[in-house]
């Protein structure tokens, strides 16, 4: 209970990059919190995934779970996963099931460990093959299969239900391009301070360097690793201590 507790507090701190990593499990299911062997179960389940440093390790531990066919502990429990190991595992709800199924044309089922997995090894694919694009882990890609499953992206030949529906959307993606917009706008202004920066240090006969992920960044057409140092400066200042009182 304390962690479903802690995963409900968290949901409010979330802002709409969380959404695809909620964890609502119904907090009156008998079959996980009145049925002893399966809570020790369930802890046990959650132990072994945090000591497990292999994704066959972790397959086990979901096989063994599957087994005992607890009711409330299918896939769900996948986003607490996904937490422990955010490269082997991706998170799993209702919206992103729906996503995948819209963006490649599948029918994988909700509360099937196998129907999970069987997703899970199509997302591995997708993620190797454009992890430039993405992300190492899966946080990127649940994102995009979230925001088609609740409709904030329009894939393939999705279609509206109803004219509410359609509008609705409309408003959210005229919103969400005001918001790119205004993130583009704010990464710009960052850009640039950088630049200034690096000028100004170099001017005053300074090595200066920048954040390994940083380097590649263009301000004016130019790169910073025309002004910035590959490695980082040494310090060879040394700290001084002041005297022992006598």
């Amino acid at each position: 209970m304390n962690l479903c507790s802690a995963s409900s507090a968290s949901k409010s701190r979330c802002s709409r990059g969380g959404a695809p990593f909620y964890w609502k499990p119904k907090l009156r299911i008998p079959d996980i919190y009145e049925h002893e062997d399966n809570k020790r179960a369930f802890g046990q389940f959650l132990e072994s995934c945090l000591a497990a440093t292999t994704e066959q390790q972790l397959l086990k531990e979901i096989e063994l779970l599957d087994r005992r066919k607890i009711k409330g502990l299918g896939p769900a429990v996948a986003s607490i996963l996904y937490f422990l190991h955010p490269t082997l595992m991706p998170p799993c709800n209702t919206a992103i099931v729906n996503g995948f199924n819209a963006l490649f044309g599948q029918k994988i089922k909700l509360g099937s460990w196998s129907e999970y997995l069987r997703m899970r090894e199509q997302l591995r694919d997708l993620n190797l093959a454009h992890r430039q694009h993405l992300s190492l882990d899966y946080g990127a890609l649940a994102g995009l299969l979230f925001d088609v499953g609740v409709k904030k992206m329009i894939a393939g030949d999705q279609q509206f239900t109803t004219d509410e529906e359609r509008d609705k959307y409309q408003q959210q993606a005229q919103k969400r391009h005001k918001e790119v917009l205004s993130e583009a706008q704010e990464e710009n202004q960052h850009t640039e301070m950088q630049h200034h920066l690096l000028r100004i240090g170099k001017a005053l006969s300074c090595d200066v360097t920048t954040a390994i992920n940083d380097r590649n960044r263009l301000c004016g057409g130019r790169s910073f690793r025309f002004s910035a140092s590959t490695s980082t400066p040494s310090c060879p200042c040394r700290p001084t201590w002041p005297a022992p009182f006598a």
